[in-house]
């Protein structure tokens, strides 16, 4: 088998596991927002949030569950302001927001719900902590807490661009290993063999510390 032949079959391999993990991240999106209007149906808010939570984490560019779930969460945290459950209100803002920066890469996604959160929990944390300490004043503590909520904190790139070329890494290492260290009749190649699995075990560990550090 040839280097052009074996090219084809790890690309087209790649390609089938990137169509896969895109459904199940599609579809699993889709099964956390159902499970979200189930419970906010009954009234179930906290089971409702997490669930929303978990659509948005499934998060993919093209998909429009993410932002779904986003605008449930942003009306959920508001009926809980305007009915003066701020601590929940503050909860569900957080819970917004961070879920946005978990599934951030080499850009973040959901600026848009980030600043409007920002600005909510800035709000909250002002008014909480002058309910608290009168002699705080509401307006400067607000701009303080603004100020730091709105600290840019871009995406580490270099560890998403290491942790992409890992996967595609080791996958390739697996296919290289199956098509050259393996004679047709089931033989192990000794020199192959230790090349493949060498980069196996490079790239994975890469691929490791990619997700870790990103």
């Amino acid at each position: 088998m040839n280097f052009k032949t074996i090219t084809s079959y790890i690309l087209v391999t790649l390609t089938i596991l990137i169509l896969f993990t895109c459904m199940k991240i599609l579809m699993t999106s889709k099964n956390e927002f159902l499970l979200a209007e189930d419970h906010l149906a009954k009234n179930e808010l906290s089971k409702a949030v997490n669930h929303y939570e978990r659509a948005l984490r499934w998060f993919l560019p093209f998909s429009r569950t993410p932002n779904r779930a986003a605008e449930k969460l942003w009306e959920i945290a508001q009926n809980q302001q305007t009915q003066n459950q701020n601590i929940e209100a503050l909860k569900t803002y957080r819970i917004l927001r961070s879920a946005f920066y978990s599934v951030r890469s080499i850009y973040t996604p959901g600026k848009k719900w980030i600043h409007l959160c920002n600005e909510k929990i800035a709000h909250l944390m002002a008014f909480i902590e002058s309910q608290e300490r009168p002699g705080i004043t509401f307006s400067e503590k607000k701009s303080e807490y603004m100020d730091l909520m709105e600290t840019d904190r871009p995406p580490f790139t270099f560890p998403s661009i290491m942790s992409a070329i890992g996967f595609f890494g080791w996958v390739s290492s697996i296919l290289l290993f199956i098509f050259k260290a393996l004679s047709r009749q089931g033989h192990l190649k000794k020199r192959p063999a230790i090349l493949f699995v060498s980069t196996f075990l490079l790239f994975y560990n890469i691929w490791i510390w990619g997700m870790f550090n990103a």
